[in-house]
């Protein structure tokens, strides 16, 4: 608990029965920390049993896709605060009391993994991935009057509850490019909003979606296609 409020983590998770047991038990240490929930979005190997055994609150969720798996964890989620993150090892624990540190005067903090000096050893974050997300968090900046944003690839954020009960029932994307759909509809919902800077580090195991810098570009035009169809979609509703 922080302040009075309740604080659930949650994780989507497929396959990471290399890490979900570390990353659980890592989370749930933290002595703000109320729950801890696992999406399982139909692994096939034990990341189910790995995170029941770490003392995790396990969900299976059957539509396949990150984008779904994120919206059944923000869905199950029980706390007044809910912090959104995944458990392959790029994310540190010791980042949540600076989120919640921030939550005091923004009700959506989201992390960037683009500072050099936040960039552990192994991580993967190439040049091609760190000035790609730049460009469309910039995009987002410029199209939406946002606030500084530098990294709309990044999983690890924080939402209040209120401010996400304004926004639960807009979500539509499924896939991997649902994080800049989130932060779409945040503005869009004028909710307050800041990214900081977090640690990132080498991942557990094999990366599902950027692992492959074609996976990557290809998920940078499906984001660019997302962000534009969002601002034209605003300026005809009008």
């Amino acid at each position: 608990m922080y302040k009075n409020k309740t604080v659930s983590i949650v994780m989507p998770a497929f396959n990471e029965e290399e890490n979900i047991f570390h990353a659980v038990k890592e989370f749930g240490s933290i002595s703000f920390v109320d729950e801890v929930v696992v999406i399982d979005n139909n692994s096939k190997d034990s990341t189910n049993r790995r995170a029941v055994d770490a003392g995790a609150r396990v969900v299976v969720e059957n539509r396949q896709g990150y984008g779904y798996a994120c919206q059944r964890a923000l869905r199950e989620a029980k706390g007044d605060i809910i912090i959104l993150v995944e458990p392959d090892g790029t994310f540190s624990a010791h980042d949540v009391e600076k989120f919640l540190a921030y939550s005091n005067d923004f009700d959506f903090v989201i992390g960037t993994r683009t500072s050099k000096e936040m960039i552990y050893a192994g991580a993967n974050m190439g040049a091609f991935l760190k000035w790609g997300n730049w460009f469309l968090g910039k995009l987002i900046e410029v199209l939406y009057n946002a606030p500084s944003l530098t990294d709309v690839g990044c999983t690890y954020r924080l939402i209040n509850r209120s401010s996400l009960n304004k926004i639960m029932d807009r979500f539509t994307v499924g896939g991997s490019y649902f994080s800049p759909e989130m932060m779409i509809l945040a503005i869009q919902s004028k909710i307050s909003m800041i990214e900081i800077s977090v640690g990132y580090r080498q991942r557990t195991g094999v990366s599902k979606i950027t692992g492959k810098k074609w996976n990557a570009f290809k998920l940078g035009l499906r984001m660019i296609k997302l962000i534009f169809a969002y601002k034209i979609k605003n300026v005809f509703s009008y």
